[in-house]
């Protein structure tokens, strides 16, 4: 199959009408990004065909706007889009529209992930729930993106003791498990998207699963604080908790950051405040 897979690439690779989008990244989120600028693609140049390298091939299936999709990787030609989005203190341009303005002077796209019907089924439940990720990737951004896992489990328990609404947790295995919910860490990345398209929405950090819920249609709880001026990267439908303080915004996409010592702008955002927002806008329903 790595064979044939080779074969096929080398055939794109000489074929004059193809394309190929690739990012070089080993985070989720960044790959996701790529399905920003396909449908824009498409319509640029409908007689080409359209190839993704990535390292998460998984992202792409049923996508209407690839053509083929792949992990490997022979040789980088003229034909290769690698699209990048740059963040600095001062940046306001959004990470979509910085991506889209490889393809066309559209304002901004977004990132979408195609499920079957049977994957989505497969994680139905029949109890209303808030997907939750009270953990994020530390790589890059050290523990800037961290609201702690005390106070999202403060806010577990608020909700469950007011409401009957559940929690399921997605993420990595090794994540540390909050009480009180449904462990679904571990799942392949197609069924936690599936986890939080059944959900009433996700509740997490800016990153790979708050694009991952964008991507099937579902909102987001985001906490987000001041380490990155949310006009860079927030989805206007969902409700972003923003702290900005002196020092905000800190992030850069240029370099890996280091611990913040203070953290005042994750710390200074109360669980009770978060919960109150939460119930203002759903348990009006429930």
């Amino acid at each position: 199959m790595i064979i044939i897979e080779y074969i096929k690439l080398l055939y794109y690779l000489f074929y004059p009408k193809s394309i190929f989008v690739r990012w070089i990244s080993h985070a989720m989120g960044d790959n996701l990004l790529l399905s920003v600028i396909l449908p824009e693609l498409r319509n640029k140049y409908p007689k080409r065909k359209i190839i993704v390298e990535t390292k998460f091939p998984e992202l792409f299936l049923n996508n209407p706007y690839v053509d083929w999709v792949t992990d490997k990787h022979l040789k980088t030609t003229n034909k290769f889009i690698k699209p990048k989005y740059r963040i600095f203190e001062n940046t306001t341009k959004s990470i979509y529209q910085q991506m889209v303005e490889y393809i066309s002077d559209k304002k901004e796209g977004y990132p979408e992930l195609y499920l079957t019907e049977s994957e989505i089924e497969k994680h139905k439940e029949n109890y209303k729930y808030f997907a939750i990720a009270p953990s994020g990737k530390q790589a890059f951004s050290a523990n800037r993106k961290e609201w702690g896992l005390e106070k999202f489990q403060e806010l577990v328990y608020q909700i469950k003791k007011n409401s009957d609404f559940k929690f399921i947790q997605i993420g990595a295995l090794d994540d540390k498990l909050l009480d009180g919910v449904i462990d679904k860490r571990g799942l392949p990345i197609r069924e936690s998207a599936s986890v939080i398209k059944n959900s009433i929405a996700f509740i997490g950090l800016e990153g790979g699963l708050m694009h991952m819920a964008k991507a099937v249609q579902r909102d987001s709880v985001i906490l987000y604080g001041g380490f990155i001026n949310p006009k860079v990267s927030e989805y206007k439908n969902n409700m972003n908790i923003i702290n900005l303080v002196e020092c905000s915004p800190c992030f850069t996409s240029e370099e890996p950051l280091s611990n913040c010592a203070t953290m005042h702008c994750m710390k200074e955002i109360s669980s009770e405040s978060v919960y109150e927002k939460i119930k203002e806008k759903y348990f009006v329903d429930k």
